[in-house]
């Protein structure tokens, strides 16, 4: 009987010991993190292809569709005290081939390319004021093949700028999540024993931010000296209990899945004038139209980090357009005006369970009001789900699902009706 109380006794006391050992970050607030200065890049390959084939339809016709796309995704974003921006380049290819195989041996072939430069920048005059430049720049050529109707050729150039004041900021935190999910599971594993402040893991947040800055071509180099930076800090301040095969495939494994979902904290509000040219013109009967006119908005974002897995974000927009739309096809000439306004409103809860996944349930409504003939309207309430979840650093498989209410007299009568869509995608990043 008393050897059985002492065996209780000292698994009780084992227990204790390693609940004592395993120390939590769940009260650190990600809120408060300031991000130093950074600069990173990223390079995304998107390829998509599908296809339709059957026997026989409801006309007694067979028909084969196949459809493919190329996307290529540069960015380049900066982020210091004094400046916040981001630049954009966006190439994309996609065809599609339909043949219908009845007697009359009907076939379609269409090919669209399209290239697209944005840049928006702030430049911060004080802590929270800002003024910002910026605009888009788009080309898009569409080609089509018929075997039995005319052809078509068509282009379209549209050209952005911006210009805008507002006050906010809003910080990126993900990198402060990552420290934190290092050192939870260092933690759990007891080779870190001791809880480290919350000034210490800004410390640590703040190098992940800054050693990602750097650039390899090899990107085996990179990650060397990545988990040597961070190795070095842990040592250097004396916060590990041992440096096993164990320590450093998990220092791995959370500096390469731990920043994946991109998370911030804060609030702006800004107003942003961007005036805008579109041409389009088919080159197989001459018909080109030009819209000119600006747009001016007014939108307020807020995102606010509940704790280490909870998010939420809002945001709420006012805008107005003006349309002058001119319209040329066999030398006549036709122009009319289009003014519209926007209201915008959403809210959404982001749930991160853990360095792979993460899930989204947002609500939004929408109303558009147009002058075209009449005063008219169109009112849009969404309800969205979204999933992501990275097979590995590089890989992520994501898909989202929305629920639309749609009321409208913008078309020739009114209407009320439901809509859903849903998507899935494939993604592989190259750096």
């Amino acid at each position: 009987m008393r050897k059985q109380i002492f065996t209780i006794i000292g698994v009780s006391l084992l227990h204790v010991s390693i609940c004592t050992q395993a120390q939590s970050y769940d009260s650190y607030l990600l809120k408060d993190y300031q991000t130093p200065d950074i600069k990173r890049s990223s390079l995304d390959v998107k390829l998509n292809s599908q296809g339709e084939f059957t026997s026989k339809d409801y006309y007694e016709e067979r028909t084969d569709q196949i459809q493919g796309e190329a996307n290529l995704d540069f960015k380049h974003y900066v982020n210091t005290r004094s400046l916040i921006g981001e630049h954009q380049v966006l190439f994309n290819l996609s065809g599609i081939s339909l043949e219908n195989l009845k007697a009359s041996q009907s076939k379609t072939d269409e090919l669209i390319f399209s290239a697209s430069y944005a840049n928006n920048y702030r430049f911060y005059t004080s802590k929270k004021c800002f003024w910002g430049l910026g605009g888009d720049v788009s080309f898009s050529y569409y080609k089509s093949k018929y075997v039995d109707a005319l052809n078509s050729k068509n282009t379209i150039l549209g050209i952005s700028p911006l210009v805008m004041i507002g006050r906010g900021r809003i910080e990126p935190i993900q990198d402060a999540r990552q420290a934190v999910y290092i050192l939870d599971e260092l933690s759990r594993k007891g080779i870190i024993t001791e809880r480290l402040s919350d000034d210490e893991v800004n410390r640590l947040a703040q190098l992940i931010s800054k050693v990602k800055n750097k650039r390899f071509l090899d990107s085996r180099l990179h990650l060397i000296d990545e988990i040597s930076n961070v190795d070095s800090f842990l040592l250097n301040n004396k916060y590990l209990k041992k440096t096993t095969a164990e320590y450093f495939t998990t220092l791995y494994d959370y500096w390469m899945n731990g920043d994946l979902f991109k998370r911030g904290s804060g609030c702006d509000v800004s107003l942003i004038i961007k005036p805008f040219y579109h041409n389009y013109k088919n080159h197989i009967d001459f018909l080109r139209t030009s819209q000119t006119g600006f747009n001016i908005s007014v939108p307020f974002n807020y995102e606010k980090p509940v704790n280490l897995y909870w998010q939420h974000s809002a945001n709420i927009s006012l805008s107005g357009t003006y349309n002058h739309i001119s319209t040329k096809a066999s030398g006549d000439e036709t122009t009319y005006n289009w003014r519209s306004g926007i209201i915008l409103g959403g809210y959404s809860i982001g749930y991160y369970p853990n360095t792979r996944t993460n899930l989204n349930v947002g609500i939004s409504d929408r109303l558009l009001l147009s002058d075209e003939d009449k005063v008219r309207y169109n009112s849009a309430t969404s309800l969205t789900f979204s999933a992501n979840y990275y097979v590995s650093p590089h890989v992520r498989i994501s898909g989202d699902a929305g629920l639309v209410y749609e009321n409208s007299n913008l078309y020739t009568r009114y209407s009320n009706r439901w809509s859903g869509n849903y998507s899935f995608k494939l993604t592989y990043m190259i750096f």
